[in-house]
């Protein structure tokens, strides 16, 4: 498994307007104060658990190496698995893959980085 990759599950249309912009600033940004990252590991279990009722979502695949000081790995208090979060803006240089992924007729979302793929 790749540690030099995080990822970020969004939607085509929520990233639609920064596609254009040097910084994604996504609401959880102004909401929580970070942006929600997740591990090749982690980015299945997120996708189904927080965006099960999506037809698609975009995933935006990010080179850590970019991130800086300003990403913590936090545990999560509904899970207790250690997410990364992001304590800024993201530079939209530091991503460096969008992968629209459809979910599946049972509805579910099949994404193969886990180490059980």
């Amino acid at each position: 498994m790749r540690d030099d990759l995080l990822f970020h599950i969004t939607t085509k249309e929520e990233f639609k307007e920064y596609q254009n912009n040097s910084r994604y600033e996504p609401e959880s940004l102004d909401e929580e104060g970070f942006i929600h990252f997740s591990s090749g590991e982690q980015v299945e279990d997120t996708a189904n658990r927080l965006y099960k009722n999506n037809d698609r979502i975009l995933l935006l695949v990010i080179d850590v190496s970019t991130l800086g000081e300003n990403i913590k790995y936090e545990k999560d208090e509904e899970t207790g698995e250690k997410f990364p979060h992001l304590y800024k803006a993201l530079d939209t240089s530091a991503i460096i893959d969008k992968i629209e992924i459809a979910s599946e007729s049972d509805g579910f979302f099949k994404i193969g980085f886990s180490s059980n793929s």
